[in-house]
């Protein structure tokens, strides 16, 4: 992969996770407003789905005439989990 690849690479697999997570609060003041956040409700499926589909598109897109796909993959989820994992730490720790 080539290094300005690799860094869309990177700073979109962050993005996805800082969408997903926006996203989810976005849905969730929509729908239930007032009511606390809850884990499996429909807020949730939204943003799961749509998450899901960005995240597939996106790294498709970028993977597929890599020659070892499956690592970037793993990266991708990674990369995409921690930016969720670091907003969630930073907003309930600050």
């Amino acid at each position: 992969m080539s290094k300005m690849r690799r860094i869309f690479f990177y700073i979109g697999n962050l993005f996805i996770g800082i969408i997903s997570y926006y996203s989810f609060l976005y849905f969730w003041m929509l729908l239930s407003w007032g009511d606390p956040i809850r884990f499996f409700s429909v807020e949730t499926l939204i943003t799961l789905c749509i998450s899901t589909v960005i995240f597939l598109g996106y790294n498709y897109l970028l993977l597929r005439q890599e020659i070892n796909p499956k690592k970037y993959w793993w990266i991708a989820l990674g990369v995409t989990l921690f930016s969720i994992i670091a907003i969630v730490s930073i907003i309930e720790y600050s």
